[in-house]
């Protein structure tokens, strides 16, 4: 039996990440900062014959600053809104074909992106002042109609 995939054109896929900090500030000495730059990255079309992974065109730089708290727990959150979708059809990718590896572990790690669910990007207890680098992946498959999919992920840094 011939085997033909259903496109030999991968979707280039496509997510921005959005900025959104949570957490009170109760005075001058207490402050809570999350910065993101790019704030969107995407994934080139390429062969899974080939490239059974694709990395994002860039990584993309979270800072974070927690100072003032004592020595409460903080936490760094990405949340996918859904999974990646095309808005031109009704096709979807499952969000959980991409990765993330992290620099300045830890108090930073990587994981796996997942629907509606947020997914610890970092955490620790009292102050902290942090850069890391984050690599996106996407895992590469044959089954995936071409397209061109994008999600919202949120990045939250929270004192909790």
């Amino acid at each position: 039996m011939n085997h033909t995939p259903i496109s030999r054109i991968l979707a280039a896929g496509s997510f921005m990440l959005l900025l959104f900090a949570a957490g009170s500030l109760y005075g001058q000495a207490q402050q809570i900062q999350l910065s993101i730059n790019p704030q969107r990255i995407s994934f080139a079309a390429a062969d899974p014959d080939t490239s059974p992974t694709v990395s994002a065109n860039r990584t993309v730089r979270v800072s974070i600053r927690v100072q003032g708290f004592g020595q409460r727990a903080w936490q760094l959150t990405l949340r996918a809104d859904g999974d990646l979708s095309d808005a031109s059809s009704t096709t979807s990718i499952d969000i959980s074909k991409i990765s993330w590896t992290a620099t300045a572990s830890p108090p930073f790690q990587g994981g796996t992106l997942v629907a509606d669910v947020d997914q610890i990007g970092a955490s620790g207890n009292g102050n902290v002042n942090r850069n890391s680098d984050l690599s996106f992946v996407f895992q590469n498959e044959w089954i995936y109609w071409a397209g061109s999919y994008e999600q919202t992920v949120t990045i939250t840094l929270s004192v909790i």
